[in-house]
């Protein structure tokens, strides 16, 4: 059963590359930073160290924290529905919370199987989930208007510089910290419970390495950064780094949370604090939306699934 398991966390580690393959490398693509190679090579290099340093802390996220115990026929179930929604989601073109819909099919599942569920840490992380991109949104406001103060009268070519800059510290921002989150959570959903096996986490990163390599010419577009709303480079980094600073705080914490959600929330907050109007309302509605019903039907799949296993 757990080679299984962690062949289904390898699978879903694939699909983590693929969909978040935009924020991985579409900003230092986008700002012209790095060639493609190298803005790969930042993005997997930020994944590893990430998942080495701090991919650890995430592994008793789901057992351990939201259950106090578990099944293997739990974690089948909760990786299986994992599985097909986020490759639905994907293939459909819209970001998907790896985090969320992870966390509504294992409470799903644990609640089928008659375990108990902590009540107080599932209800920390569904509050953190509202709590975290309105933090990012206040953090990305500040940062952004501080960071539009220091370069108004730098020169263009300086400016310039600058934002290239930024793009790839952002870069590693982000791709360290879904490292840390999101690797780490894959891995505790297959081998719950057992001694942390670094090699497997290190060929979790590889795989999502692949799903990165292999869609990243030709991936998600950047739904967020795309058709829901047009920001100045600074804004994105204010948003990026804001993102990422939100995200491994939870990891402190165990908490899974969607750095994409906390993206949505930092871009309108640096949107907004300038005044800005170009904002796709109804893709903000249509994406919050999901966010709320996708953990549900991961939850309701799992329970049905989970009662067969």
């Amino acid at each position: 059963m757990d080679e299984l398991l962690v062949g289904l966390a390898a699978l879903l580690s694939f699909l983590f590359g693929w969909n978040n393959s935009s924020l991985l490398i579409g900003n230092l693509r986008g700002s012209g930073s790095t060639s493609f190679t190298a803005t790969v090579l930042i993005s997997v290099g930020g994944l590893l160290v990430g998942t080495l340093l701090e991919g650890s802390k995430m592994v008793g996220s789901l057992a351990g924290s939201i259950a106090p115990t578990t099944t293997s026929s739990v974690m089948l179930a909760t990786l299986l529905v994992s599985i097909v929604l986020t490759a639905g989601l994907t293939l459909a073109d819209l970001p998907v919370s790896f985090s969320m819909i992870m966390v509504g099919a294992f409470m799903g599942a644990t609640l089928s199987a008659a375990l108990s569920l902590n009540i107080g840490h599932s209800g920390l992380v569904i509050a953190f989930w509202f709590v975290a991109p309105v933090a990012t949104a206040l953090i990305t406001a500040a940062v952004y208007s501080t960071v539009t103060r220091l370069v108004q009268g730098i020169g263009l070519i300086a400016v310039d510089s600058l934002n290239r800059t930024g793009a790839v510290i952002s870069g590693l921002a982000v791709s360290y910290t879904l490292g840390a989150n999101n690797i780490g959570l894959f891995y505790g959903a297959s081998l719950a419970g057992q001694p942390v096996n670094m090699g497997i986490m290190l060929g979790l990163v590889l795989v999502a390495a692949v799903g990165v390599v292999t869609f990243g010419r030709n991936s998600l577009g950047g739904v967020i950064g795309d058709k829901m709303l047009a920001l100045s480079p600074q804004g994105v980094f204010a948003a990026f780094v804001s993102s990422s600073l939100v995200v491994w705080a939870g990891t402190q914490f165990a908490l899974p949370v969607s750095i994409s959600q906390c993206l949505l929330g930092g871009m309108l907050g640096a949107a907004y604090s300038r005044a800005i109007s170009a904002v796709n309302g109804r893709l903000v509605a249509e994406t919050l939306a999901l966010w709320v019903v996708a953990p549900l039907v991961a939850a309701g799949l799992a329970f049905i699934l989970a009662g067969f296993l």
